[in-house]
């Protein structure tokens, strides 16, 4: 037992280490994406947000198995799931039912940007081709499925619905981003019990009409 008092300097000295915390960036921009898929109504498996050391120590296991290089990520579900296979074989929809589809996981890909564009003071292009990469990719997917002549209109109201949505729900991110930053990694029934505490609402499965993302300061009743 004569080695007790080292042993208790060796367990002592670690809690003056601070822990590392995912960058508030990173935790801004995953609120931003869950925000979209609570708003809408979807699911939410997790949102995740890394550190630099867990990044260098090896990709991100999604809940399907697939290794992720990215920063963070939040696993929910879309509406039009794989957008690239649908193009490719049909996606069996109308005309107004893909329209609305399209445009709702529009929000769920360019809310992420917004939130950390507005975070930074920074323009959303300088967000995308920094960190937003795959968000790009994946808007560009679903508006292709979209007539060529709607597509340009559809990107630009979803990047002015996702402004009017991350604004009007700034203290709900800020939460979540919190949340975020303190434990890395935030079950699905986690965020959206935050979510609707922040905000006091409880949103269904498509029951927030669009439009009202397009009357700049309003509130969904």
């Amino acid at each position: 037992m004569t080695h007790s008092k080292s042993c208790r300097k060796a367990a002592v000295a670690p809690l003056g280490l601070k822990k590392a915390k995912p960058s508030r960036r990173v935790a801004i921009h995953e609120a931003g994406h869950a925000l979209a898929y609570w708003w809408n109504g979807q699911g939410i498996y997790s949102a995740t947000a890394r550190t630099k050391a867990e990044m260098r120590a090896g990709p991100h296991i999604t809940r399907r198995g697939c290794e992720s290089d990215l920063e963070g990520i939040v696993e929910a579900a879309d509406f039009i799931g794989a957008p690239s296979l649908a193009l490719e074989y049909g996606h069996g929809m109308d005309g107004g039912l893909l329209v609305e589809l399209v445009a709702r996981d529009l929000l769920h890909c360019a809310s992420g940007p917004v939130a950390e564009a507005i975070h930074r003071r920074a323009s959303l292009e300088d967000v995308l081709w920094a960190g937003g990469i795959g968000d790009l990719q994946k808007a560009g997917e679903l508006l292709a499925l979209l007539p060529e002549d709607l597509r340009a209109e559809a990107d630009r109201q979803a990047v002015a619905r996702c402004r009017e949505l991350v604004r009007r729900y700034w203290p709900a991110i800020e939460a979540l981003a919190d949340l975020l930053q303190e434990h890395g990694r935030v079950e699905g029934e986690d965020v959206e019990a935050l979510l609707c505490a922040v905000t006091g609402e409880l949103p269904e499965f498509r029951g927030n009409p669009l439009a009202d993302l397009d009357k700049r300061g309003a509130r969904h009743a």
